[in-house]
């Protein structure tokens, strides 16, 4: 990949070549939120609130599987990518092969112990008389799969970096239409429940991964499976290098926890429900931010494994601009459409609607700041920096928001939960300004 070729002449960006590079990885950020929402809507609609608070309960479990998958799909990914740009292809199909090999490991163990320890760790998160049976359905079927869904997320983000994100954004559309049709079928029309939604989303996953599968074995421009120089040093660099995601999601699946522990405690199940309804939507702007994040991330990783550090600064200056203009957007957007969006999911005048509509409004300022954050930790593992990635990634997903979280219901009561989030972003703007002043492509 070529950094030149996204200017006129050196100093002019190309703003519709850098967004046909990106689109296909923005769009499949897009699609996989948009058919995560679509889940959601039919679990609302033809199982129950209480089905869906049950799928928000289990979520963590989902988010440290999604979380090995991302610590070897993006980190791993940046490498190589790196090593692309470099034209050392050596390495570029060793930090492949190692995100593979390792990331399938973790991902066994993991669900091995879930499994083994099934009843305590659904009790663990909150589980009640109401919602175990649910809860247990759901989560095994996932684990069970681990390797389906761990291995979806490594193809996508490797096809991306070989060059070629329009494969990859079609790989996550097949899917994604695969599990939405098999949701109206499972669910709709066959009543099987939430065991339809899981298995919905499996099968989609699995199309995911078999076409993934397919590219490598038949198309690949630049990246080998090569199982012959295994190294556990290139493995433990590619899980350096994405341990920004793998604590976000860590992070994602304590707080989870917290926020429903919380709403348990303030409104019962009708409060986890709310956090359901409210997490769902915040995907559809977070994807956003991520989306454009990840399509330039290999730009930006390109230009720099090629030395071309005067690119890497324009790719980034043309990134906040853009990531502040969305913000503002999804902000007000947000607010406007909050009440369309809610209805997807509950019905007018009920607890949950009401609950859930003010939760959106107030969440929603959290979109001024997390788009920069998000940018932010990615630039960082672009160049190989995961580690001051990480103190972004869990300033915004852990440390401040567990303080907050622990803070603000005290004294607000259900508006306190909502905040907790827009106040970690706030504060961790600062320490992504102050890391990106620091850091320097140069080093």
């Amino acid at each position: 990949m070529e950094p030149r070729t996204y200017f006129n002449d050196g100093n002019k960006i190309r703003i519709l070549k850098i967004f046909q590079f990106i689109l296909p990885t923005y769009f499949t950020s897009l699609f996989n939120t948009l058919y995560t929402i679509v889940d959601g809507i039919f679990v609302a609609t033809f199982v129950g609130t209480l089905s869906l608070a049950a799928i928000n309960i289990v979520y963590p479990i989902i988010n440290i599987l999604t979380g090995i998958a991302l610590i070897f799909a993006i980190g791993g990914s940046a490498i190589s990518a790196m090593y692309i740009g470099g034209k050392n292809l050596i390495e570029a199909n060793r930090s492949f092969t190692m995100s593979i090999l390792f990331s399938m490991i973790f991902g066994f163990v993991f669900s091995l112990i879930v499994i083994i320890f099934l009843p305590e760790v659904l009790s663990f998160l909150g589980a009640t008389q109401n919602t175990y049976n649910e809860c247990k359905t759901y989560v095994l079927w996932w684990l069970i799969g681990s390797p389906i869904v761990i291995g979806k997320e490594l193809l996508t983000y490797f096809i991306r970096i070989d060059g070629s994100p329009t494969y990859s954004f079609l790989l996550s559309v097949s899917g994604g239409v695969l599990n939405i049709l098999l949701d109206y079928i499972f669910i709709a029309q066959f009543k099987m429940g939430i065991i339809g939604a899981s298995l919905a989303t499996l099968l989609g996953l699995l199309l995911s991964f078999l076409l993934g599968v397919i590219y490598f074995s038949i198309k690949s421009n630049y990246l080998k499976i090569n199982l012959k120089n295994i190294s556990f040093k290139v493995a433990f660099r590619c899980m350096v290098n994405g341990i920004s995601e793998f604590i976000d999601q860590i992070s994602i699946a304590i707080t989870t926890v917290v926020f429903n522990l919380t709403m348990l405690s303030l409104a019962k199940e009708i409060g986890v429900s709310a956090v359901a309804v409210v997490m769902y939507l915040q995907y559809l702007f977070i994807g956003i931010y991520f989306g454009y994040s990840m399509g330039i991330s290999p730009l930006i990783s390109y230009a720099y494994g090629h030395k071309d550090t005067d690119y890497c600064k324009k790719f980034e200056v043309f990134s906040y601009k853009f990531l502040l203009l969305a913000s503002i957007l999804a902000c007000i957007l947000t607010n406007i459409l909050a009440p369309v969006l809610v209805l997807l999911f509950t019905e007018k005048n009920s607890s949950i609607y009401f609950l859930s509509l003010n939760g959106l409004r107030l969440f929603s300022l959290s979109f001024l700041f997390s788009g920069i954050n998000i940018f932010s930790a990615i630039r960082l593992m672009s160049y190989g920096k995961g580690h001051l990635s990480g103190i972004i990634t869990i300033s915004r997903s852990f440390v401040l928001l567990l303080l907050f979280l622990f803070i603000l219901p005290k004294y607000l009561g259900i508006n306190g939960v909502w905040l907790a989030v827009p106040l970690s972003e706030f504060f961790t703007l600062f320490i992504s300004i102050t890391l990106n002043k620091i850091s320097s492509t140069q080093n």
